[in-house]
This record gives C-alpha cells, structure tokens and sequence, in this order.
C-alpha cells in the first residue's frame, strides 16, 4: 500500500502541491471577502446613524443627499452605493 502511495506521489506531486496552494488561497480570500463584507453597515444601521436619509422616494447619500443605487454582489447580497459621489452606503444580506 506504501508502495502505490509513493509511486503515486512521485507522480503527481506536482499538482498535489498546487491544489494544495490554491485551496489555501481560496480559503483565505473567503476570510478576507467575509469580513469585507461585514464592514459594511446594514440599512436599519445606516439609516440609524443618518436620520434623515430614509425618505419616501428612498434612502439616500448622508455625503451629498442623492438616491442610492445597486451594486449585486454574487451569493451575498447587494451593496447600495450613492449614484453622485459613488460613495458605498450599506449592505443588504438577503437577495
């Protein structure tokens, strides 16, 4: 059994390591990615912290008073940011 095992990594050591090193890239850009993501406020949050930013046609920019728009962010959520001064406001988690 030994034996196979090491014929098999004489063969193929090269692409072990190389898996190896992608999946610990992978998994570290999913450790940075998640707390990226958490940096940014919720909405209940953001409109917590700026009052007269929930209006009726919407939330919007604290910075220069215009409508938010949508950024989608595959599998998370959405970010919306300020249409004018492209400023990122708050996160939404649920699509």
């Amino acid at each position: 059994m030994w034996n196979s095992l090491l014929v098999f990594w004489d063969q193929y050591h090269g692409l072990i390591i190389g898996f190896g090193a992608l999946g610990l890239v992978l998994l570290f850009n999913q450790f940075v990615y998640h707390r990226f993501w958490t940096s940014y406020p919720t909405r209940e949050a953001y409109v917590a912290a700026h009052p007269g930013c929930d209006t009726v046609d919407g939330v919007v920019c604290a910075t220069c008073r215009r409508k938010a728009l949508v950024g989608p962010v595959a599998g998370r959520g959405r970010i919306y940011r300020c249409g004018w001064c492209d400023m990122e406001l708050y996160r939404v988690d649920a699509a």
